[in-house]
């Protein structure tokens, strides 16, 4: 049995229409973007009651993390 998910994390290809669409169609708080070069993403964070949602924009192929890429479409 699955039990409770602490956290998720999608990735997106815009993080900022990504975060918009959240608030848009589920009515959500979501942070502002805040960008972490360090790690070759800029995240966002939905705040729900029971876990914690990161969507990640890879700041292009060259991210220091391989396995944080968009979707492709």
């Amino acid at each position: 049995m699955l039990g409770p998910l602490n956290q998720v994390a999608i990735a997106v290809p815009d993080v900022r229409a990504a975060a918009a669409r959240w608030r848009e169609v589920f009515g959500v708080s979501v942070s502002e973007p805040l960008p972490m070069p360090e790690h070759g993403v800029t995240i966002v964070f939905v705040d729900l009651p029971n876990t914690h949602i990161e969507l990640i924009e890879p700041l292009g192929e060259a991210t220091p993390n391989p396995r944080i890429h968009a979707p492709k479409t």
